[in-house]
């Protein structure tokens, strides 16, 4: 295989991480309209979620075992195909019950996608022996802004939400289209015939480190908001500035990670940037506001922002499990983890403070670092 060939399977292993992203933000774009099409209260609405929630996790369970099958080309091309059917359809569905039908269809096929892309990116980290996945995990936040950006722009210019939403799943029809006869297309077959793949040996280690760091950002995404406002006083228009400086932050640390992590290793790099992380959650819970408050989350980015890409990387040297295996096994775990996460903080933040909740994520990132520093001793 020629150059020319590996930067064009590099290129599209971008795209479809940039499409993974941009789905996930069509759909966050899709609900609230969505639940003003179907008069839905708040209570269906979480139904709704969660029904795409239990679709993804379901699917990540089976998508080893499927691009075992298929290859990651074939699954990447019904997986984007789907994601884009299936948002122009959940626009003009008649009834509540056929919406949670489409929703766990939606969840599926980002599921299948979501694993995918990773196992595809090991795949051309092998080819290539060189690091990627920063790079490419890059490409995704690139894809939630660029999402955020498209539907934002085009609504505040008066188009019909329905027509956004369709153009919106034609973009991603013909990126994946166009990209997808570019992509790697080596399979490795499942280690077991069974669809249902559990973890073994250090990748259960591998996935806790992962669902920690996912339930990290998620902390981030989903209560910082609440925190700035409620327990550090910051004005409301100013309550998404925390999770913007993240984002950015961790996408702009992302880019230049691949080379760090060369440089460095990947523990000496994860040793510089951990703490950093941790200094950043000390600042949020001990500073009362200004610009340093704000500061502390550029910090959390920048420190967490290449734990979930070494971590997957690792995943393509290991031998407890084929590939695939473990990357499904992986993501199963990591996303469970962001399911539970919202909801556990909840409780917590009730029982307690919200302050007690991200209290307890920093105790997690420390957890986290010590088990970091042992899975990747040597290296």
């Amino acid at each position: 295989m020629n150059k020319r060939d590996i930067l064009w399977q590099i290129y599209s292993a971008k795209a479809f991480y940039f499409l993974g992203g941009f789905g996930f933000t069509s759909w966050a774009s899709l609900i609230p309209f969505l639940r003003q099409q179907l008069q839905i209260q708040d209570d269906h609405l979480g139904f709704l979620l969660l029904a795409v929630g239990l679709g993804a996790l379901i699917m990540m369970m089976l998508a080893g075992s499927i691009a075992g099958r298929l290859g990651c080309r074939r699954s990447l091309t019904i997986a984007g195909l789907a994601i884009a059917v299936v948002l122009n359809v959940l626009c003009y569905v008649p009834a509540y019950a056929a919406a949670l039908v489409m929703a766990v269809l939606l969840g599926s096929s980002l599921g299948l996608l979501d694993v995918v892309v990773n196992i595809n990116g090991i795949f051309i980290e092998r080819k290539v022996h060189k690091r990627l996945m920063s790079g490419l995990q890059a490409m995704w936040s690139l894809g939630n802004f660029a999402g955020a950006a498209f539907f934002a722009s085009l609504l505040h210019l008066g188009f019909y939400w329905k027509i956004v939403m369709i153009a919106g799943a034609v973009f991603i029809g013909l990126c994946v289209c166009f990209f997808a006869p570019h992509l790697h297309e080596e399979r490795q077959a499942s280690g077991k015939g069974a669809s249902l793949v559990l973890p073994k040996g250090k990748i259960v280690l591998i996935g806790l480190v992962c669902t920690i760091a996912f339930l990290v950002e998620g902390s981030i995404n989903d209560w910082s908001g609440v925190f700035m406002t409620t327990e550090k006083g910051i004005d409301i228009s100013q309550s998404g500035l925390g999770l913007t400086l993240f984002t950015a932050s961790a996408f702009l640390a992302r880019l230049p990670g691949d080379s760090l992590t060369m440089h460095f290793g990947p523990r000496r790099l994860l040793a510089l940037s951990l703490p950093v992380a941790f200094a950043g959650f000390l600042g949020i819970l001990l500073i009362s506001g200004g610009p340093f408050l704000f500061a502390s989350y550029i910090l959390i980015g920048v420190g967490c922002a290449n734990t979930v890409p070494i971590f997957y990387s690792s995943l393509g040297t290991q031998k407890d499990m084929p590939v695939a295996d473990a990357v499904a096994a992986v993501s199963t775990i990591g996303y469970a983890g962001i399911l539970l996460a919202p909801a556990v903080l909840g409780f917590i933040s009730r029982a307690f403070s919200l302050t007690a909740s991200f209290a307890l994520v920093t105790a997690l990132l420390v957890i986290m670092s010590i088990m970091a520093m042992r899975l990747l001793r040597g290296k």
